[in-house]
């Protein structure tokens, strides 16, 4: 869809015994995770999280659960004690505004007395649409708080130029996301349908309408959202990353779509350009015939429709519980709604996402953790140089090119050296003003960068964030201080369980520099694609092996792992993997057995409690057809199936259901 300006991925149990001298000695793997009944060498994911699989109930307010949920939840609970702390900040402050955000979406009272007032000039402005103009009027709006009917406005960097920044317009509209939600036609599809639809009617029906108006009102937003939805699937069906950049000049734009004047669009956004990337002009005809199909009175209903969505969760107590009944209950398999301060803090994270990271740094990080990470961190690019001499697939020409990429990697580990500042954002005493706000805020931040260098400095996830990524474009690594806690990292435990864990995330992000995004930009982040056609044959000759393997797995029945979708992020799992233990083995200094254990047998344990979960059925199955990665299950035991390392540590034999034939295994880099 827009991959590839999405630059981000993402990703507690500990064991403590007594020594002789009453000191504590912390082993780090639980042996209550494990399941001795399973055979490590016939599954080795339920082997070691067996018990925890047996133990663990997924929360009833969350679709999932597993170490990256689990180690969320605990910051969650460490930002809201910080939220609420006693200690005053400077008034005006980034911190002092954090707190501020929150402190008034925690006024329910307020919230419930006003229902839905916040909304009534929106309601009645669209209520008085009567032209074109008044839909684009409207329409940028609705742009500038960043509520995207019919397509979204965006300022990033630009693809081709990496310097600069540039205007995009991608394709969105949906309040589900999802195109395949609105196109299915297996039996739960039309039944969720039915339910969403069912949901919209009672939503406008809170907004006072009766039961017939509400009914029409929903079914016009529904058949424009589904319009939008058949409009997107046809246009993308076979379409690849390098489709999505489409420069186009204003007067190319409006060949393209004559509904809106894109000059005065655009000058009403205070965007001044005069060429877009377009990352879909094939969508985007579409627009003229989807609006004119339906006219005025039904886009007013869904331009209804997608304010009241956005807004819903963040209304009086009868909006965000119709809200959760079909977005939680429905969509997600949820039994009963977060709890208002979870809620209200997502939202302080999104709006004001650096402010709250400058009062978690000042409480939860040290510069010794970050000067840790660090070394951790260069052992592995020392260990990848040496390790693609051993890539036979590659010309010596694109071995190079892949050197330089490593050695000209940038990092970012814990958090920005310069916080952005919030100093021009004023905020009021009503939750829903101060989001439309902080989100026009947001917008006008983005604006102002145009025309302007590129912040190298600038970081894209809060350091609060459980969450690392590669940027292709700066050819940078970045980790945030959220995820350097247990089990990711653990400053005091052996080689074996860093290395195993965030050892193998780190080299999992740093492999997207050379898969089939990464090979098209250099060390500079400079759009050349480095490899030769010979190259991308034998790479694509090990790729189909791996596609092919994880296409078999089936985590639901009759629902499989879709390869293809999830083959990047199955390359840097298996990569990641290797060259993670790979570095492991050259500067582990810890030999003894542990609980049993060899260094290498922890190594693995270690990776597959990273990797854990549990997912709702309704969940998962959505993953599936939409998630770029691979379950838990299969992104543990899919690459151990391949790596010679496990086999030898676990003494792995032919007939064993962990055994593949070297013929059949997949090896790509290091």
């Amino acid at each position: 869809m827009k991959s590839y300006l999405l630059l981000c991925l993402a990703l507690i149990a500990l064991m403590s015994c007594e020594t002789e001298k009453g000191h504590i000695t912390e082993t780090y793997i639980d042996l209550s995770d494990l399941d001795s009944a399973v055979s490590p060498q016939d599954n080795f994911y339920l082997y070691a999280n067996g018990g925890w699989q047996e133990r663990e109930e997924i929360p009833k307010n969350l679709g999932s659960w597993g170490s990256h949920k689990a180690l969320k939840e605990k910051n969650n609970q460490k930002l809201e004690a910080l939220l609420t702390q006693e200690k005053k900040y400077p008034e005006g402050s980034n911190q002092a505004k954090a707190i501020q955000f929150y402190k008034v979406g925690m006024d329910s009272s307020r919230i419930n007395n006003e229902s839905y007032s916040p909304l009534v000039n929106f309601l009645n402005d669209i209520k008085h649409i009567k032209n074109y103009f008044d839909l684009q009027d409207m329409v940028v709006r609705f742009h500038k708080i960043q509520i995207h009917p019919f397509f979204r406005p965006t300022i990033f960097q630009d693809q081709k130029n990496k310097n600069q920044q540039a205007v995009y317009v991608e394709f969105e509209g949906m309040s589900i996301p999802n195109p395949n939600f609105y196109l299915m036609l297996d039996s739960i599809s039309i039944r969720n349908r039915k339910d969403y639809q069912h949901h919209v009617e009672k939503m406008f029906h809170l907004l006072g309408y009766d039961k017939d108006e509400s009914k029409k009102k929903a079914k016009n937003a529904y058949q424009i959202e589904h319009d939008i939805a058949q409009a997107y699937k046809t246009s993308t069906n076979n379409q690849q990353n390098s489709n999505y950049y489409n420069p186009k000049t204003l007067e190319e734009l409006t060949n393209i779509c004559q509904t809106f004047l894109w000059g005065e669009y655009f000058k009403a956004l205070q965007i001044k350009t005069e060429s877009v990337i377009v990352t879909n002009p094939e969508y985007f005809k579409n627009i003229d015939a989807i609006i004119l199909k339906n006219g005025l009175d039904k886009v007013k209903d869904y331009l209804l429709w997608r304010l009241l969505h956005f807004s819903a969760p963040h209304l009086s107590d009868e909006f965000v519980q119709e809200d959760f009944s079909f977005f939680g209950k429905i969509s997600y398999g949820l039994v009963v709604m977060p709890p208002r301060w979870k809620r209200v803090l997502k939202e302080t994270n999104k709006a004001l996402g650096f402010a709250v990271g400058e009062i978690y740094i000042e409480n939860q990080f040290s510069t010794v953790e970050k000067q840790q990470v660090e070394s951790l961190i260069n052992n592995i690019l020392s260990t990848a140089e040496k390790r693609l001499n051993n890539v036979s697939w590659m010309s010596p020409e694109a071995l190079k090119i892949a050197k330089l990429k490593l050695k000209g990697l940038h990092m970012k580990i814990g958090y920005p050296e310069q916080f952005p500042s919030y100093t021009s954002l004023e905020l009021t005493d009503d939750y829903l003003s101060n989001i439309f706000k902080v989100n026009e805020w947001s917008f006008h931040q983005k604006v102002a960068s145009l025309g302007a260098p590129v912040d190298k400095n600038r970081w894209i996830i809060p350091p609060q964030s459980v969450n690392a990524y590669y940027n292709t474009l700066n050819n940078e690594f970045v980790i945030a201080a959220g995820i350097l806690q247990p089990p990711f990292y653990t400053p005091n435990a052996d080689d074996a369980i860093n290395y195993g864990a965030i050892g193998a995330v780190i080299a999992h992000e740093i492999t997207h520099g050379f898969d089939d995004i990464g090979r098209q930009y250099n060390e500079n982040g400079d759009p050349i694609n480095w490899w030769t056609q010979k190259d991308y044959i034998k790479f694509n000759q090990r790729t189909r092996i791996l596609i092919n393997q994880y296409n078999k797995y089936e985590p639901l029945p009759g629902y499989f792992v879709n390869g293809q979708l999830t083959l990047n992020e199955n390359i840097a799992d298996l990569s990641g993997l290797s060259l993670a233990y790979n570095t492991f083995s050259a500067f582990n200094k810890q030999h003894n057995k542990i609980d049993g254990f060899t260094p290498e047998q922890r190594f693995f344990l270690s990776w597959a409690k990273v990797w854990r979960s549990k997912t709702r059925i309704e969940v998962l199955r959505d993953k599936l057809v939409t998630e770029s990665h691979a379950p838990g299950e299969y992104r543990v035991n899919g690459p151990l199936s391949n790596f010679e390392g496990f086999y030898k540590a676990f003494d792995v034999k032919e007939g064993n259901g962990m055994w593949r034939p070297e013929k059949d295994r997949v090896s790509i880099w290091y």
